[in-house]
C-alpha cells in the first residue's frame, strides 16, 4: 500500500509528488487534487464540474445562472442549446438542498437534463440540535455569566487573592502563610 503525503499550498506546484494529496488554497476559494503513482494530478469535487462550466462557457454555449428552479423554467427555451446554473435548486424534486447545473438539449421540450448538483457550504446550527448539549438557553448561559461574579466580598476579599511565581497564595499582593482548611460538618 502506498504512503499518502499531505501538502497545504498556494498554487499547485509545476511538479508534484506522486501517491499524495494537494489542498490548494487560492484567495476566497479552494481546489483538491490527488497525485497517482507517477505524479499526475487528479482534480476531484467540484473542481471537475467548473472546469466542465468553463468549457462549455468557451465552447459558446450559451450559460446562465438564476436564483431557483422557477427563473430556470422562466427562461425562453428555443433550438440552441445551452447551460442553467441554478444557485437554489430545491424545488428540484432530485435536489434536496443546494443548487444544480442543467443542460437544456432541444428536441426534449419541457424538460432539462441535471448534470450536476452541489451542497451549498452554508451551515445553520440550531440550539436545539446540540447532542448532549446543555438544557440551559443561551440567555440563560449569559446571564449566568455575567452574574458569576457580582457577589458581595468580590472586590474585598476575591480581587486581592492571587499568586506568586511559585505558585503560593498571596493576599494584597503579601504572601500568605500556612493555610489551613477547616470544615464544619460537609
Amino acid at each position: 500500500m502506498a504512503k499518502i503525503l499531505f501538502h497545504k499550498v498556494a498554487s499547485l506546484p509545476v511538479t508534484l509528488e506522486a501517491d499524495s494529496f494537494y489542498y490548494v488554497e487560492n484567495g476566497d476559494y479552494a481546489e483538491s487534487y490527488i497525485t497517482d503513482d507517477a505524479g499526475v494530478a487528479k482534480a476531484m469535487g467540484n473542481s471537475v464540474m467548473i472546469q466542465e462550466i468553463a468549457t462549455e462557457i468557451l465552447s459558446g454555449a450559451a450559460f446562465q445562472i438564476v436564483a431557483d428552479i422557477t427563473a430556470r423554467d422562466a427562461i425562453v427555451t428555443g433550438s440552441t442549446p445551452f447551460m442553467v446554473l441554478v444557485a437554489d435548486a430545491s424545488g428540484d424534486p432530485t435536489v434536496s438542498t443546494g443548487g444544480a447545473l442543467y443542460a437544456w438539449q432541444p428536441g426534449s421540450p419541457g424538460s432539462y437534463l441535471k448534470v450536476a448538483e452541489y451542497e451549498s457550504m452554508d451551515i445553520t446550527l440550531n440550539w436545539s440540535d446540540i447532542v448532549g448539549g446543555p438544557t440551559s438557553t443561551p440567555a440563560q448561559i449569559d446571564t449566568a455569566v455575567t452574574n458569576s461574579h457580582t457577589h458581595t466580598n468580590k472586590t474585598d476579599i476575591l480581587d486581592n487573592l492571587g499568586e506568586d511565581v511559585d505558585d503560593l497564595l498571596t493576599f494584597n499582593g503579601s504572601l500568605v502563610g500556612v493555610t489551613e482548611w477547616t470544615t464544619l460538618a460537609w
